[in-house]
């Protein structure tokens, strides 16, 4: 008798058995599927990062030129080194590798590491920039062990001459993070070298070029099989600045280790012919990266290397402030150039006694004389006359309390007080003895040395230069620069009032005056001394004998040259120069011989100018 099995739920499992394995293939073939056609291009990139390698070829920046062709920033060649991290089997054995055997500091390395932490991970990182043969030849006998390591030849910033023009030039540096994320650098990438500083930051777009690439294949060990695809990078503009070399450099050798500003234009196109500050630093360690006690040594300065004196800096502009005095009170009327006063050693205004510089004396000064001698007494009176509102108009009409408008960022617009200014600043009145204060360029009165040059090229030709540190002939001239430039019109100044002042100016220089130091035989340079306090009398008495010393009065020179026909301003500040006539005339006469010696026609043997005579004083000013 046949017995039967019951199968029915083994059959019942075998088809729930089947129906899990077609779902799995199912979710296999699905899977398949969306790896091979949804997302084919994300995996097919991460294959080909696999073995090919995207090297970037970096653009060399655009030469820098002075106004006569000389070369005062280049690039050149240098060996860096790059660390691939996805290529790493461990950044804690990569990193002892590089600070044992490069010693590179650990701090400064891991800095590096945590900032590219933000990068993607394919992005190489360049850990030392500017290798030296021997340790190019290290790296090589250790390539086997760390093939994520590689070196690259790569353009490196050179800036010829060191410190020389260093605030106007700038330098370079990779850019940051925080400057990735905003709307001026969209366009650039993580490991970026940008212009941080000066031209090299204004005009960057101009200057860096565009990079290019390698894609090559490589094989586990990160040796090089075969090169794919190269594009060449394309150098970035050339550049050609207005500076002139010699003139730069007599400025800076004339401050020596002064802090101080110089600055050097050309009235008739605004040209800036020299922009000296000091202290100042060597942009070529920028282009390495900096140790840590290299920027320590320039952050702990006390005089501030990277403040560019020359535009950043403003100061109390002492007695060249009366050359403002004296083209208001000609153009209002207030005096003329026969209007003299008697200078008995000081003055008496509003209950306060004034004293002048000399002690003695100037005795009867008309404006021509008081110029010459800055003799304060004339100009209380005359600031006393003309009122705060007309010395503070006349003082923007030259260009001071404003910026100027040079394409160089962080122009301080300096300060030239008002009744309002005091009012909304200080909540009180202004009183009229502070005007008599402001007469002599004392009190709340703040200009830069450039603003200066800029009114003196005014003075020296009728005409508002706009100074400017690119040639005509540039492109970069034409770029417009985002600045806060309250440029406006000057109405017309007469030219019997201005040469009137330009006359006294050059018998400052020329005819025993306070700034004969700037003489220049042949050049007919004219000009004007001043020599400021930094500090009240009552506190510098509480100071002992060092302490003083870190107060010590400033010194001005302002100037142009020929009387007639003027081609170069220069203003020269001398941060405790204690007197404009000793530390300023001196540097500014510097200035101007070598501008003469290179651009002007000596004249014949034995030709020389005659000392002129001052206008005699006729007409006294009523105290």
């Amino acid at each position: 008798m046949a017995i039967y099995q019951d199968n029915r739920a083994f059959v019942t499992r075998l088809r729930w058995m089947g129906l899990v394995f077609a779902l799995l293939f199912f979710v296999l073939a699905l899977k398949l599927w969306m790896l091979t056609v949804l997302e084919y291009d994300h995996y097919h990139e991460l294959a080909e990062k696999n073995h090919i390698r995207t090297i970037p070829l970096i653009a060399p920046r655009g030469m820098i030129y002075d106004r006569n062709g000389r070369v005062l920033a280049d690039s050149v060649s240098s060996f860096n080194l790059l660390l691939f991290r996805d290529e790493a089997e461990s950044l804690d054995r990569t990193e002892s590798f590089l600070v044992e055997g490069l010693n590179l500091e650990r701090e400064t390395l891991r800095e590096r590491l945590r900032t590219a932490e933000t990068y993607a991970i394919y992005q190489p990182l360049v850990v030392k920039e500017n290798l030296r043969m021997e340790e190019i030849a290290y790296l090589m006998t250790h390539q086997a062990e760390h093939p994520e390591l590689r070196i690259f030849e790569q353009p490196r910033r050179r800036y010829q001459y060191g410190k020389l023009a260093s605030h106007a030039l700038g330098y370079v540096g990779e850019i940051s993070p925080e400057e990735l994320k905003s709307t001026e650098f969209s366009t650039y990438r993580p490991g970026d070298i940008i212009g941080k500083y000066g031209i090299e930051r204004v005009h960057d777009t101009m200057l860096k070029g565009r990079d290019g690439h390698r894609r090559v294949l490589v094989n586990s060990l990160g040796k090089t099989l075969e090169e794919i695809e190269r594009v060449l990078p394309q150098e970035g503009e050339a550049l050609h600045l207005s500076l002139d070399l010699e003139l730069q450099r007599s400025a800076e050798e004339g401050l020596g280790e002064s802090p101080g500003a110089v600055v050097a234009l050309d009235p008739r196109t605004g040209e800036i012919l020299a922009l000296a500050s000091n202290p100042s630093f060597d942009p070529n360690l920028f282009a390495t990266r900096m140790t840590s006690s290299e920027w320590k040594s320039l952050i702990e300065n006390p005089d501030n290397p990277f403040q560019n004196r020359a535009i950043q800096n403003a100061f109390s502009p002492g007695s060249v402030f009366k050359l403002v005095l004296a083209v208001a009170g000609l153009q209002e009327g207030v005096i003329n150039e026969s209007t003299s006063t008697f200078c008995n050693g000081g003055a008496t205004h509003y209950g306060h006694y004034f004293r002048c510089w000399k002690a003695g004396g100037h005795g009867f000064m008309n404006l021509h004389a008081a110029i010459q001698q800055s003799c304060n007494v004339y100009f209380y009176q005359l600031g006393k006359q003309l009122g705060l509102e007309t010395i503070a108009r006349y003082s923007r009409m030259l260009g001071l309390g404003r910026p100027t408008g040079i394409e160089l960022l962080g122009e301080n617009p300096g300060l030239i007080p008002s009744e309002e200014w005091k009012q909304l600043t200080f909540g009180e009145p202004w009183y009229a003895g502070e005007t008599i204060s402001v007469s002599i360029g004392q009190g709340p009165v703040n200009v830069t040395p450039l603003q200066l040059a800029q009114a003196i090229g005014l003075i020296a030709t009728g005409k508002m230069p706009e100074p400017r540190l690119t040639k005509a002939t540039s492109r970069a001239a034409t770029i417009p620069v985002s600045l806060s430039s309250d440029l406006f019109e000057v109405p017309p100044l007469e030219q019997e009032n201005l040469h009137a002042v330009r006359e006294a100016m050059w018998s400052v220089v020329n005819d025993w005056g306070t700034g004969r130091g700037a003489r220049v035989e042949g050049f007919d340079v004219c000009g004007k001394t001043g020599t400021v306090q930094t500090i009240s009398n009552s506190a510098l008495a509480k100071l002992d004998k060092e302490d003083r010393k870190r107060f010590e009065p400033n010194a001005w020179f302002v100037g142009f040259a020929p009387l007639d026909s003027p081609q170069i301003v220069v203003s020269v500040i001398v941060q405790r120069g204690r007197s404009g006539s000793g530390a300023a005339a001196p540097i500014a006469g510097r200035v101007f011989q070598t501008y003469y010696d290179q651009y002007v026609e000596k004249k014949r043997p034995g030709q020389e100018y005659a000392l002129k005579e001052p206008p005699a004083s006729r007409t006294l000013l009523q105290p």
